[in-house]
């Protein structure tokens, strides 16, 4: 390059570098935020409590969820929804009945989170527990753990674990009277069963016993069974949680729904402290026993439950 080429090129205005030119960071900036908008806006997730569906009627789940993946049932008697996300859904015309979540149901991969009482699949049995309190009722059956708790709106809550882990792979979320869980918790087939004191400590948290004039009685997690010390035989069976019934029948349920299921009381006498006791007869058990409450004149409800072998 010649002397006079250099002069001019030191003689003209030098063009800025990319990177120092203003237009270039704005559009830097504003590409990186798009980019942002673009990645969160596919990364979405939503964590989805289904116990407000017992709040929703079916064409809204339908709404929210979108069409079922599975549709088990639907006709004049209820509906039974599939979801590949590892939900199903029960209800009828009243609302929902049982919601599931199942890990074996899980068909589709979501980043959504899905869950019943905070409860989720794949997390801790002990800390869910820890959270919720003691259960009403825990098992240990087959290296599975169990648990289950009444909640207040009268829904039965369960979870169980996968075999000998702490993962919760199953949840259940289920109206009492319509669970087919309530049939197990039917005390009342305990009756004039042979249930020694070794048995009942394998099976119940003994709590407390007394024994008199021949027969003991135990005090258990949920109700107290009266024991024939001769034949070891219950002869006796009172619910203290509304976990348990009697032939579908439970502490603060109503009269109407106990003549319903027991028939026309053979007694009625006056209690103590505004209350009125009924005795019916009761046919299922192998001997001949008698079903007694005592009920609360002010709003018909049940205070106390027994059910006994005829003497």
């Amino acid at each position: 390059m010649s002397m006079q080429e250099i002069s001019q090129s030191i003689g003209r205005p030098r063009k800025k570098p990319l990177l120092k030119r203003w237009w270039f960071w704005l559009l830097s900036v504003f590409a990186f935020f798009l980019l942002v908008g673009i990645l969160s806006s596919g990364g979405e997730s939503t964590a989805y409590e289904l116990t407000k569906m017992t709040e929703m009627s079916k064409q809204q789940i339908i709404e929210k969820f979108g069409k079922p993946s599975e549709i088990v049932r639907e006709d004049a008697d209820g509906y039974i929804f599939g979801y590949d996300a590892g939900f199903l859904v029960r209800g009828n015309e009243k609302g929902v009945l049982e919601i599931s979540l199942q890990k074996d149901m899980i068909k589709a991969t979501t980043s959504d989170t899905y869950k019943i009482f905070d409860v989720t699949i794949g997390s801790s049995y002990d800390e869910n527990v820890a959270r919720l309190g003691k259960p009403d009722l825990s098992t240990v059956k087959d290296g599975k753990k169990n648990a289950m708790y009444l909640t207040k709106e009268d829904f039965l809550l369960l979870f169980s674990t996968d075999f000998n882990t702490e993962q919760i792979s199953s949840i259940d979320f289920v109206a009492y009277d319509e669970s087919l869980h309530s049939q197990s918790l039917d005390l009342s087939k305990m009756l004039g069963l042979i249930a020694s004191e070794e048995e009942l400590q394998k099976l119940f948290e003994v709590k407390d016993k007394n024994t008199s004039q021949g027969e003991t009685l135990y005090s258990l997690e949920g109700f107290e069974l009266v024991v024939d010390n001769q034949s070891n035989s219950v002869k006796q069976i009172i619910p203290t949680n509304r976990i348990y019934n009697i032939q579908g029948i439970r502490i603060n349920d109503s009269l109407d729904k106990a003549t319903q299921l027991l028939g026309k009381p053979l007694h009625r006498n006056e209690g103590v402290k505004n209350t009125t006791q009924y005795s019916y007869s009761f046919a299922g058990s192998q001997r001949p026993a008698i079903v007694n409450l005592t009920v609360n004149n002010t709003d018909n409800k049940i205070v106390y439950m027994e059910i006994k072998i005829k003497q």
